[in-house]
């Protein structure tokens, strides 16, 4: 079975930030790296685009979230912080995917990572990971891509050793004229 991804963005109202990150470092994420088929798990904050917060989740296939561990603690059988905290966020979205490139590869370790940039292509993998190669070789500082299908469409994750924004990422925007219908630009979630 091919690797998976879950991504999940969302963003607290300002009121409620600082209890956010209490409940996503102290109780969610700790708890769903604890779980069964949830192989690494890290967060990272928006600097070009919306919402601000992104946690991924590599999972050694999509089959682990819906194993008996992950069941009994999701949706209604969710801890109370976390039903009261998720139902007061903004712009959630929550993506289940398959890796199609570059087979088994798990993210890089985030304090590794400077940038990474995220783009949703209404496409095949098949039509987006041609292009999608070809417009990044060589690019400075490009640590890894990863590519993924969440069955309507192909998600491509950039992982830059080096600080970039979106101008220098023409490339990866209109891979081979294919035009993302989200780009987001992020940096590691780093708490003061």
């Amino acid at each position: 079975m091919p690797k998976g991804l879950l991504l999940v963005m969302m963003e607290p109202p300002a009121t409620l930030e600082e209890e956010f990150h209490d409940w996503y470092d102290g109780e969610h994420l700790p708890q769903r790296l604890g779980l069964p088929g949830f192989e690494t798990g890290s967060r990272w904050v928006c600097l070009s685009g919306w919402p601000r917060w992104l946690a991924i989740y590599d999972l050694s296939s999509t089959a682990a979230l819906q194993n008996a561990a992950y069941v009994a603690v999701s949706g209604p059988h969710s801890t109370p912080w976390s039903r009261r905290i998720l139902s007061r966020t903004l712009g959630r979205q929550r993506i289940v995917a398959e890796q199609v490139y570059p087979g088994e590869a798990l993210a890089p370790a985030a304090e590794t990572i400077c940038r990474l940039a995220l783009a949703r292509y209404p496409a095949r993998p098949s039509d987006v990971l041609p292009a999608l190669r070809d417009a990044t070789d060589g690019t400075e500082g490009l640590r890894q891509l990863r590519l993924f299908d969440d069955g309507t469409s192909s998600w491509a994750l950039a992982a830059f050793s080096r600080p970039v924004g979106m101008a220098d990422m023409p490339s990866l925007l209109s891979a081979g004229g294919l035009e993302p219908t989200l780009a987001n630009l992020y940096a590691p979630y780093r708490r003061a």
